[in-house]
């Protein structure tokens, strides 16, 4: 990674001097890139100041660009406040700072950062310009809410072949992104806190919306998408009044509706970490905690999990309530799930540990799940006889309980806005965790974001082209035609630019089908199949 970021350093260096030479041509070349079809510009200029970019062998890139003041000090769990203007050309050749986490490998952030100042967006938009402002695809990134990075995702490929303006953005998370206090309440105009992180978010599509047409991009045609924790901040922006206008599509991977975390219990979260830093009186715990070094933050959270918050402006209520009343922004919606999706958790869980789940473990860790009393109803759906080990038993419930169902019910309930269920079912796609050296006692086949490699066609993290074979590279380039088709019209079927596509229906009331994504076996599936594979119907009645 590191030679590539050299190469891009150096040919951004020489723009850059050609640009200070001549930058009044530079901001007359930014109009120019509108009217007419050509080499887009170097130096454009944002709302705050002009930025040079540079070009790949695929896109031009913007990198770390902010948008959004540094939420340090002060501005330590308050809703971001405007990043200041700067003059002259800013240099945005180089990735900005991870946002503060502890490294996980389950995050794709492997080495923990302390950094705050971390609001920025990287812009990928094709190396020549049509005349027509191009479909903006802002990329949320996943993590559990817990850590992650928009700069492992190289949408270079991704801006070229679907011919988008692709916004990556970076947002707070873990406690820094949704803390919750009863003295963070009173600082607010809601008498709410826990949700920083999906404000960023929503900053960032503010931004986008004043500064896409400079880099070629439609303000007025924009979607969200993201995967996992980032799929579903797509469904919980959805779900958000104050996200009203800022996005006219939407595509969640591997993450959508869910019943959301309610504020008793955020509040008892944040009261623990609180404690943990000696932050023990309620009514000055925010000004203690934002007096700690954001290092000491980080080993105080621990293993607490953080996550956006039910019951403020931001998020009143869950995405899961949200969608069943009808409250919610109707746009078309793309979405669905991996066919394997718990093998990963699994695997990086238990194998990535040395301590495969062993058939002793397998009843305490569903009763852990599930609770007492559903626990033998599911040991006895999913008996470990049923399976080839206890991890693939487990990763099975997981899958179904955690992701199908829940992606299929979300299918029926969006199908008023127009919705496209599918179903990544590559049973042996690459694996980059064979390529880092790391071995699992069972095969990770379409588990969870093992569909990024195909919407990006890049490795997250390596930044490199993954060993597809033929037919993984052609359902590669079908996922970026349907992805980036629907972002420009709402529909994922259009005239191909690689290829015929098969046809994608629209999941409707009297029409439930699903795209099964498969190489050169994509094609329709019945819902009701779809449901029977991943035993929703169990799963509905559990529920209640």
């Amino acid at each position: 990674m590191a030679p590539r970021r050299s190469i891009r350093r150096l040919a951004a260096a020489a723009s850059l001097a050609l640009g200070l030479t001549g930058m009044a041509t530079g901001h007359a070349a930014a109009a120019a890139g509108h009217s007419q079809t050509g080499s887009a510009p170097l130096i454009v200029r944002t709302d705050k100041g002009a930025v040079q970019g540079f070009f790949t062998a695929d896109a031009r890139e913007f990198l770390g660009i902010p948008y959004a003041a540094p939420p340090v000090g002060a501005l330590r769990w308050r809703p971001p406040q405007p990043a200041a203007p700067w003059t002259g050309i800013k240099d945005t050749t180089t990735f900005g700072p991870v946002c503060a986490q502890t490294g996980n490998v389950g995050t794709g952030v492997i080495n923990t950062s302390t950094a705050e100042d971390c609001l920025v967006v990287n812009v990928y938009t094709p190396k020549t310009l049509p005349r027509r402002p191009l479909p903006v695809m802002v990329w949320i990134h996943g993590g559990g809410f817990s850590g992650g990075t928009a700069n492992i995702y190289d949408s270079a490929v991704l801006a070229a072949k679907g011919n988008v303006i692709v916004v990556n953005i970076n947002y707070r998370v873990n406690a820094f992104g949704f803390l919750a206090l009863p003295s963070l309440d009173r600082e607010s105009r809601d008498n709410s806190s826990g949700d920083y992180g999906l404000q960023d978010q929503q900053a960032a599509l503010r931004w986008v919306k004043r500064n896409s047409f400079a880099f070629g991009g439609n303000p007025f045609n924009v979607t969200i998408f993201g995967e996992s924790a980032g799929g579903a901040s797509v469904c919980d922006n959805m779900s958000s009044p104050t996200a009203f206008g800022l996005f006219s599509r939407a595509i969640a991977e591997s993450g959508c509706v869910n019943p959301g975390v309610t504020k008793q219990a955020a509040e008892q979260l944040g009261a623990t970490l609180a404690k943990n830093l000696g932050c023990t009186d309620a009514n000055t715990a925010a000004d203690c905690l934002r007096g700690k070094p954001a290092a000491d933050i980080l080993q105080a959270e621990g293993a607490m999990r953080f996550s956006p918050v039910v019951g403020g402006l931001t998020l009143p209520r869950s995405s899961l309530d949200a969608f069943r009343s009808g409250q919610f922004i109707h746009v078309p919606l793309l979405q669905g799930t991996n066919h394997d999706e718990g093998r990963f958790f699994v695997a990086v869980g238990f194998d990535l540990l040395g301590n495969p789940i062993t058939a002793q473990q397998y009843p305490g860790l569903v009763q852990g799940m599930f609770g007492a009393s559903a626990t033998p109803a599911i040991l006895a759906h999913y008996p470990l006889s049923s399976f080839a080990s206890p991890d693939l038993a487990f990763a099975q419930i997981f899958t179904d309980s955690r992701f199908s169902c829940p992606a299929l019910l979300a299918d029926n309930l969006a199908t008023g806005s127009g919705a496209y269920g599918y179903e990544f079912s590559d049973p042996s796609p690459p694996d980059i965790f064979a390529i880092l050296g790391i071995h699992f006692t069972f095969p990770v086949a379409a588990g969870h974001s093992t569909e990024l490699q195909y919407v990006f066609q890049r490795f997250p993290i390596l930044d490199s082209l993954p060993p597809f074979t033929a037919a993984q590279l052609r359902l590669s380039d079908q996922i970026i035609q349907y992805w980036s088709r629907f972002a420009a019209t709402g529909t994922p079927n259009v005239s191909p630019f690689a290829g015929p596509a098969p046809h994608w229906p629209r999941f409707t009331a009297g029409h439930q089908e699903i795209q099964e994504l498969v190489p050169d076996a994509t094609a329709p599936e019945p819902a009701a199949a779809f449901s029977a594979a991943h035993q929703c119907a169990f799963w509905q009645a559990i529920a209640g």
